[in-house]
């Protein structure tokens, strides 16, 4: 999962629903800000560089080689340099299909949904046998 989650309230505010990810087995790679704050907070992650920084690791190529999973990008502010990064990692993982939330509340819901999921014991069916 490609964490960038903007500003600290942004970071704060979704820090338990990581923990929860992490407790699943996810892995995570995030921008240069995000990575600082999961590291300080005790969460394993991969610090991937802005698409504008040439050079690697960096988010852009880990998305067009299939590395990541889903993004969680929330966009920070309206600066230039902000908005071009953030504009281009969505680009990419809308080009290459990859999940893409870009709303604090829906992400938490999203983890919270996977939370409850991997502790039940569904029976997935496809549409076909429900009708």
């Amino acid at each position: 999962i490609l964490l960038s989650t903007g500003s600290m309230r942004n970071k704060t505010d979704f820090i338990e629903e990581t923990r929860v990810l992490a407790e699943l087995g996810y892995r995570f790679y995030a921008t240069g800000g995000t990575a600082k704050f999961m590291r300080e907070n005790e969460i394993e992650v991969q610090e991937l560089r802005w698409p504008l920084e040439d050079s690697e690791p960096n988010a852009i190529t880990y998305l067009a080689e299939g590395k990541i999973d889903l993004v969680i990008n929330i966009p920070k502010n309206a600066e230039r340099t902000e908005l071009t990064n953030g504009y281009l990692i969505r680009r990419k993982a809308v080009d290459h299909n990859i999940p893409l939330i870009t709303n604090l509340q829906l992400a938490k819901r999203f983890v919270k949904a996977l939370y409850v999921q991997q502790h039940n014991d569904y029976n997935i069916k496809s549409w076909d046998e429900y009708v």
